[in-house]
């Protein structure tokens, strides 16, 4: 599998996923209003992964460029 199909699947997974959590919540949406719900909730989730991701790199790229040592580093 390719990226793009894997992330293809992967949206399609979690809209389905959505879908189904919608429909059957304790609010009991119907059937069109559910898949209008998940339409608007995939790209928000997906989106807010990337940015999870994306903030976790640099942070963890910050931690190797920080030129003083951490505290618990320091020897005494």
């Amino acid at each position: 599998m390719t990226k793009w199909q894997k992330n293809a699947a992967y949206a399609l997974a979690l809209y389905a996923l959505l879908v189904v959590v919608f429909r059957f919540s304790s609010g009991g949406q119907g059937w069109g209003t559910a898949l209008l719900l998940a339409l608007v909730a995939t790209p928000l989730a997906l989106w807010m992964g990337w940015l999870r991701r994306r903030i976790s790199e640099q942070a963890q790229e910050w931690g190797r460029r920080r030129t003083r040592p951490w505290p618990e580093e320091r020897r005494r």
